[in-house]
């Protein structure tokens, strides 16, 4: 079951209020190139980002915030690793219904035996807007804004 603890330092910027409208985007990436890339995917999907840096602050993210989508490394560090968070949002019933998508250095089938049933599967490092509106279609979110370019 999700525990609901405090946040001792903010995750994500407050929205503005064009963005109280967008659905939420959780990112949980460790590699910083890698999480702003995926921010932009996202926003260019129409979703709002929010990020975290560990295990634990996906599952408080999600306590406040009742996203739409979570990407997540299933390495992501901290007390509750990214491939226990994945566990654990599958396994409580007021979260297993939200898509998640996992962005890992492992293939597909290694990554999906620490993970468990996951919406969809983005491979590091080559990740194109293509490969992540394909991910996004698999897990059932809507594209909002996106166009045809690459990112």
């Amino acid at each position: 079951m999700l525990q609901i603890t405090p946040l001792k330092h903010s995750c994500a910027a407050m929205p503005t209020s064009t963005q109280m409208n967008q659905p939420i985007c959780i990112i949980g990436e460790s590699d910083q190139f890698l999480a702003r890339l995926l921010q932009r995917f996202a926003e260019k999907s129409g979703l709002q980002v929010q990020f975290a840096r560990t295990g634990d602050e996906i599952l408080d993210l999600i306590q406040n915030n009742h996203p739409t989508l979570i990407i997540l490394e299933p390495e992501l560090p901290g007390k509750t690793r990214g491939w226990e968070a994945t566990r654990t949002i599958r396994t409580n019933t007021l979260t297993r219904d939200i898509p998640v998508i996992v962005c890992a250095w492992l293939d597909k089938e290694n990554t999906l035996a620490f993970t468990g049933p996951v919406s969809a599967y983005l491979q590091k490092p080559d990740l194109h807007y293509e490969d992540f509106t394909e991910a996004l279609l698999a897990a059932g979110v809507e594209i909002i804004n996106g166009t045809e370019d690459s990112g």
